[in-house]
């Protein structure tokens, strides 16, 4: 069986001494792995559309459970992730996340174009890349089944409260006279049940910063970075909490995130 698909390479793993192993993320199959033979030869001519970050058009020939691709030609080879090293490291700390939320045979069309736009504003440096990583993680949260309700405080209904807090767990926000309830609640349920004492956090969030996280669920992916926070305090609320959120929703720490956060 052959045909055609396009993806976007998360990982490349080197296979004897010229073949190469591709993890792709594609809109209809989700996740594949692909074996590539004489990828890193320099007589390759799909050698280029075999390297990480690169979005190309594959044509794959399937044999069993197994697929090799025969040709392929560059869409774009976001040749700017490769000017500095920060932007290569939250690229492939992206790629981690986008192999982890992903399987094979799932729709992943949304979630591809999500990465692209990503990483095409990374590598055109299109906005800070504390607010395009915020979002990413934002969207990657909610589209593995983790939506969190912004639109009012949870006990109350506030909308966009000055002081709110993200109970990062059960996905709540609550504002600032409604969080003290909610503690004497939470208090009563870690006493009844110790083993949640470990699952309880919360993280501060401002009106600003409540409104640009309900921007980046639900703008289209084309447009989900146009929006501005001008407080330093502000970004770095919004950054906290996406990160926070979906490393706790995940369950799991990544190695690419660790080493892009070394660099700064």
């Amino acid at each position: 069986m052959v045909y055609s698909t396009d993806g976007l390479v998360l990982r490349e793993i080197p296979v004897g001494e010229y073949d190469k192993l591709l993890t792709l993320l594609t809109p209809a199959e989700g996740r594949i792995t692909v074996s590539v033979k004489g990828a890193r030869s320099s007589r390759s001519k799909i050698g280029g559309a075999s390297k990480l970050f690169t979005y190309a058009n594959f044509e794959i020939y399937k044999k069993g459970e197994f697929r090799y691709a025969r040709d392929a030609s560059v869409t774009e080879p976001f040749f700017g992730l490769s000017e500095d090293i920060e932007k290569m490291a939250l690229a492939s700390y992206i790629c981690e996340v986008a192999c982890d939320i992903t399987d094979e045979g799932g729709d992943c069309a949304e979630i591809l174009r999500m990465t692209l736009n990503s990483f095409y504003a990374i590598s055109k440096s299109l906005y800070p890349l504390p607010i395009i990583k915020a979002v990413y993680e934002l969207r990657a949260a909610a589209m593995s089944g983790f939506m969190p309700d912004l639109s009012g405080c949870a006990s109350c209904g506030e909308k966009l409260p000055e002081n709110g807090m993200l109970d990062v767990m059960n996905g709540s926000l609550y504002c600032s006279r409604c969080i003290r309830k909610h503690n004497e609640k939470t208090e009563k349920e870690m006493f009844e049940h110790p083993e949640l004492s470990e699952r309880i956090i919360y993280c501060r969030l401002t009106s600003s910063t409540i409104a640009a996280m309900q921007y980046a669920l639900f703008s289209p992916s084309s447009r989900m970075f146009s929006f501005e926070l001008k407080e330093e305090d502000e970004i770095r609320f919004f950054a906290h909490a996406c990160e926070t959120y979906l490393l706790h929703h995940l369950e799991r720490d990544f190695s690419t995130l660790n080493f892009y956060k070394s660099l700064f």
